[in-house]
């Protein structure tokens, strides 16, 4: 009887030992599938705040080129409209006025016409009409700044671009 007790406690410690270690092989597989995403977890927010980072690098380098760009369209437009003042105060007295004639109106919109551009209106001989100098140049300066303006979006692009490689 003795010995049956003493081979059941071998047993019992035995499979008590051998549900011990299923247990801690599952804790430490646990352990390491908790480390896995700990660390996926971690180079998100590092991915995250690089891009936040850079978010905020391109906007401030598009608010700067846009505030470069407002002082030279102020300058540029304070220059037409001295143009124009002074355009208008001679043909008040009677003085000559440019005028450029209908085909260099034509010759203009043709040119400001974007290659390809389905919602583009064709430009007809008859449609241009004559237009004074100091209206051309305020035309042709309205044309440089969206320029200008699509080139900062395509610089900004392209910085998005080179960060991302």
């Amino acid at each position: 009887m003795g010995l049956l007790i003493g081979l059941a406690c071998l047993l019992a410690a035995l499979v008590g030992a051998y549900l011990l270690g299923g247990m801690h092989a599952r804790r430490e597989q646990e352990i390491g599938r908790l480390e896995a995403i700990n660390e996926a977890v971690a180079e998100a927010l590092q991915l995250e705040r690089r891009a936040a980072a850079l978010g905020q690098r391109l906007a401030e380098d598009e608010h700067a080129r846009a505030a470069a760009r407002e002082t030279h369209t102020k300058t540029v437009t304070k220059e037409i409209v001295r143009y124009v003042e002074r355009e208008n105060a001679r043909a008040a007295a009677g003085g000559a006025v440019l005028w450029l004639d209908a085909d260099w109106v034509r010759g203009h919109d043709l040119a400001a016409v974007i290659p390809g551009d389905a919602d583009a209106e064709p430009v007809s001989d008859g449609d241009a009409g004559p237009v004074t100098a100091g209206e051309a140049l305020a035309t042709v300066a309205g044309n440089y700044a969206q320029c200008y303006r699509w080139r900062d979006q395509v610089i900004g692009w392209q910085a998005w671009y080179r960060a991302g490689e």
